[in-house]
């Protein structure tokens, strides 16, 4: 991932970090079969993740444990889902809806000694095309039912100009070797294809100290591929709004403060743009600060992995503008406006 000015990676790219391994395998565009005939899809992905660095323990909030003993056993579904109800969209978002399960394993250390976490974990992800290979937004959802430890995240970008993205342009994130396809760059990634169109990936979390490539490997994943199936119509995330009303307090938000990360900060300014994805709830601190945007920066978690299986990748440009951090009693909103005042990212938090 590029970050401006080597800013620390953020708690939501920390989630991602785990997060978009898992989901991967699983491609949002059809995986064509050899003779070109067969339209694919992943329909369901099951295998192991050592969570070997620390932001992949900080992924499922257990940052207080010991590294190099985790463990996260997968068992996920997967389908093709389009939208049906939004209000603003020039077409229906089309993506993928990947949910399933997570038991954490080995666990050492901590402030409780917990040994053993499962939880649920849902994903979904939206491309809005406004033509051919050009997106205009995207969305993305991330839903952790883990008791204590549950997080809902959405998350909104808007590329402008449209991100040009085609279904099956030539992808250089991997070499052909013996066996199968290995990452070019990053992280260290082998896929190899099984007769029967089955997927096996090995790899690399970023920043793993001791895994460097075969036979080491943080990921182990086998995936399921079948023929193309009708999306499933779903909900359309709730629309991000201009919030009106002052805050209750002078506090300052801290719940999003580590999201600050993804871009860099200038002076406080008192910008009145505040924007969330939900209205009703009564804001109890608000700050913004000016920001700055670098030519050629690109935030991207695990391009590498993405790249290798088609999967298109939710990726944003930081550009200057303002940045605004809004809080209620549970839940916390992040926004960046570009200097047109237009709304470019929106990230919300919820947890108990």
């Amino acid at each position: 991932m590029d970050t401006p000015n080597g800013a620390q990676t953020a708690p939501l790219i920390e989630w991602l970090v785990l997060v978009i391994v898992v989901s991967a395998v699983f491609s949002v565009g059809m995986v064509p079969s050899p003779d070109q005939e067969v339209q694919l899809e992943v329909t369901h992905i099951s295998g192991t993740i050592e969570l070997s660095t620390q932001s992949s323990l900080d992924a499922f909030g257990l940052g207080d444990h010991d590294l190099y003993t985790a463990l996260a056993t997968v068992e996920m579904d997967s389908h093709g889902v389009i939208s049906q109800n939004c209000t603003d969209c020039g077409t229906s978002p089309a993506g993928v809806h990947i949910n399933g399960t997570v038991i954490i394993t080995n666990l050492t250390g901590g402030l409780f000694g917990v040994g053993r976490i499962e939880g649920e974990l849902s994903i979904t992800h939206l491309s809005e095309y406004i033509a051919e290979g050009l997106i205009s937004r995207q969305w993305l959802t991330i839903d952790w039912d883990a008791g204590d430890l549950s997080e809902h995240w959405e998350v909104l970008i808007v590329h402008d100009p449209p991100r040009w993205s085609p279904e099956n342009r030539a992808r250089a994130a991997l070499i052909s070797v013996e066996g199968g396809q290995e990452s070019r760059t990053g992280p260290w990634l082998f896929v190899e294809t099984l007769l029967d169109e089955t997927l096996t990936s090995q790899g690399c979390l970023p920043d793993s100290s001791r895994c460097r490539g075969f036979p080491s490997s943080d990921v182990d994943l086998r995936t399921t591929r079948d023929q193309r199936r009708t999306p499933l119509g779903i909900q359309h995330p709730n629309p991000w709004l201009l919030l009106e009303g002052e805050p209750s307090t002078n506090a300052t938000p801290t719940r999003m403060q580590d999201i600050r990360g993804l871009t860099e900060l200038g002076e406080e300014t008192d910008s009145a743009a505040r924007w969330c994805d939900n209205a009703d709830e009564a804001i109890v601190a608000a700050e913004s600060w000016e920001t700055h945007g670098y030519e050629g920066v690109l935030i991207a978690p695990l391009s590498t992995w993405l790249e290798a299986l088609a999967l298109p990748s939710p990726t944003f440009s930081p550009v200057s503008g303002v940045w605004t951090e809004v809080e209620t009693d549970q839940r916390g909103c992040s926004s960046l406006v570009d200097e047109s005042g237009d709304l470019r990212l929106g990230i919300s938090l919820t947890s108990d």
